[in-house]
């Protein structure tokens, strides 16, 4: 081989190593993007699940002061009650509070609402309500301490 060959060999090859490493760099400022918008989109999901845990509380506040003006039934309140309690990080004696809802919530679900309760003929929906009030009965006392610890739900 020549000077010339292998100097050309050499150019090429340092050519060849600077593309590669100029590629790297590109690939490496990529990578530290995606870290940057993963952290930001990250921060953002955690704000937001914050939010809804706040709203969450405060309308679970609401529905338990509610319940203890009588302004809607034991199980209407454990039903929203019971949904709204999925949305907030619970402590455990939170989750007392709401499970009495949640077993109210559950003994009381055959029963049917919004249009399928309009649908429903008199002696049906006499019928239910009875049943509804015998169930209720039996959670009053428990609903009523939930519901006053609920009414004091630490919201952050």
């Amino acid at each position: 081989m020549t000077d010339f060959d292998l100097s050309s060999l050499v150019g090429i090859g340092i050519v060849l190593i600077a593309a590669l490493f100029i590629y790297a760099l590109h690939l490496g400022y990529r990578l530290f993007g995606q870290a940057k918008e993963r952290e930001r989109v990250l921060s953002q999901v955690q704000a937001d699940m914050v939010l809804k845990d706040v709203e969450a509380r405060q309308a679970i506040q609401v529905i338990a002061r509610a319940l203890l003006q009588n302004d809607l039934s034991d199980t209407e309140a454990a039903m929203r009650i019971s949904f709204l309690s999925q949305q907030v990080a619970a402590t455990s004696e939170e989750l007392e509070s709401f499970s009495i809802f949640q077993q109210l919530a559950e003994a009381t679900c055959h029963i049917p609402i919004l249009e399928d309760w309009i649908a429903l003929e008199r002696t049906e929906k006499r019928r239910l309500n009875m049943e509804r009030e015998n169930i209720e009965v039996g959670f009053k006392e428990f609903i009523r301490s939930s519901a006053t610890e609920l009414s004091k739900l630490r919201i952050e």
